[in-house]
């Protein structure tokens, strides 16, 4: 690990043990003096707490370490961060149950160990997210950022390029754009660097890492890029071809020294399905008998803002491309579905969704309900019944699904969800393309740890109000 990287990662590890040891005697004096104050017989001195929350902290530390968590940076930012920091909690929570069990040095409750496995990941997700967005605006206003130089010049450089400078963890410069040698592509990004001098060009201005944009490369200016990287100490990452080549449901094997993919299953394999499905009836049952009071309220403010029914149902495709009947509260006029077609003009999202931020057939409370998610809460009955989970790719509407390439079909793999990746990327502020990109993502690297990352991170996303209408 070199100099810098050690600079950026201790501090976050200080304060991720300084957290975990915090939140496991918060746990204590909870256990011990708030819920059973007068049973001090059953009270152990807060210095053998101090040393069971330190073990606590340094073993979940150490599963973060492997897990990746203390990596620069993410491919889907925190939604993979906190789904590692969450399974380190969970193992970390088992590991140090399974040495006081062996051993008999640890004394603890049972109680503050629990207690210490949700707030605990809540508590190092928020430092985390902090602690990234802090250091991102610090070597922005430094003028420290990451340069680099894409080799491509067409859509996905842009893409790239877009990403990197607005949404990426890291603060990025892109500071130029190689012209690929038999490229036919036509220029949509400035500067350009021609194929003959580009090493030379990011040597001579301390450039040291190369973002290869350009899926379309010849075997041979391929295996030439990544060669001139390796003999000038370039660091480079490769866009692959993953959709026209194999899915993502693969691996790298070797077989007699030759590189193969080799197809691997779907994690949503049957255990998946069943502990998923498990998880959303109890879910959805919590939620729906805690939110179930103002569901009442909502139905006099709906009738009462615009005539009609409180409740809107919609036909979407759920997983193998089956219909049913999705409900939400109703947020627009009466027939406002009808009104669609004289509205298509002002669509602000790309490919087969409308969007619209102020669109004219939305009531007042509809704005409202909308700016909170609130019209979507009668979803949970979709998901108790099975035609939803709570976490998921969005549920298309058949109109939409008219209109997908082979690729898009893989969306409608598995259950569809409350919320997914996309809903706490950016919601409405993300075009259709980048949306299944998400999605697919979610298909091909299901696991309970994502689930419930991105289940978290719901709620701030929702409080943000971003992407909202």
């Amino acid at each position: 690990m070199n100099r810098s990287k050690v600079k950026w990662v201790l501090p976050m590890v200080m304060v991720d043990l300084a957290l975990l040891i915090g939140v496991f005697m918060m746990g204590y004096w909870v256990r011990h003096f708030l819920l059973t104050p007068r049973m001090g017989d059953f009270r152990l001195s807060g210095y053998h707490y101090l040393i069971s929350g330190t073990v606590l902290g340094l073993i979940q530390i150490a599963l973060m370490s492997v897990f990746g968590v203390y990596r620069r940076e993410f491919g889907l930012g925190k939604v993979e961060e906190v789904a590692s920091i969450i399974r380190a909690a969970f193992l970390g929570t088992v590991i140090t149950f399974a040495i006081t069990f062996l051993t008999r040095q640890l004394f603890f409750s049972r109680f503050v160990l629990l207690f210490s496995l949700p707030f605990g990941a809540v508590t190092v997700s928020a430092w985390h997210t902090l602690y990234r967005e802090m250091s991102r605006r610090l070597a922005k206003r430094r003028g420290r950022p990451k340069r680099v130089v894409l080799y491509g010049i067409g859509p996905l450089a842009k893409e790239l390029a877009e990403y990197m400078t607005t949404r990426a963890q890291l603060h990025y410069s892109v500071e130029g754009f190689v012209r690929p040698v038999a490229s036919s592509q036509s220029r949509e990004v400035q500067p350009t660097l021609e194929p003959e001098a580009w090493a030379d060009w990011m040597e001579a201005n301390g450039i040291r890492d190369l973002v290869v944009a350009d899926r379309s490369l010849s075997r041979d200016e391929r295996a030439d890029v990544l060669m001139l990287c390796e003999q000038r100490g370039f660091s480079y990452r490769m866009a692959a071809d993953l959709y026209t080549m194999v899915s993502l449901t693969s691996r790298l094997v070797n077989m007699g020294g030759n590189t193969m993919v080799e197809s691997v299953p779907p994690p949503l394999d049957a255990s998946g399905r069943i502990l998923k499905r498990l998880c959303d009836i109890t879910g959805s049952l919590i939620l729906i008998c805690l939110l179930f009071p103002i569901f009442p309220v909502f139905a006099l403010l709906i009738v009462a803002g615009s005539p009609g029914g409180v409740f809107y149902r919609q036909t979407r495709l759920g997983k193998d491309n089956r219909p049913f009947r999705m409900v939400k509260f109703r947020s627009m006029r009466k027939g406002a579905h009808g009104e669609l077609s004289g509205l298509k003009d002002r669509n602000e999202s790309s490919g087969p969704i409308f969007k619209m931020r102020e669109d004219p057939r939305v009531t007042s409370f509809g704005r409202f309900m909308r700016r909170w998610s609130l019209d979507e809460l009668p979803q949970l009955y979709n998901v108790l019944v099975g035609d939803m989970s709570l976490v998921g790719p969005r549920p298309p509407i058949p109109e939409e699904v008219n209109e997908y390439s082979r690729r898009d079909f893989k969306r409608l793999r598995t259950v569809p969800g409350l919320t997914g990746v996309w809903q706490v990327s950016g919601r409405s502020e993300l075009g259709f393309e980048e949306m299944v990109k998400l999605d697919l993502f979610y298909v091909d690297n299901w696991s309970i740890w994502l689930d419930l990352a991105i289940l978290l991170l719901t709620i701030p996303a929702i409080f943000s109000g971003r992407g909202a209408y």
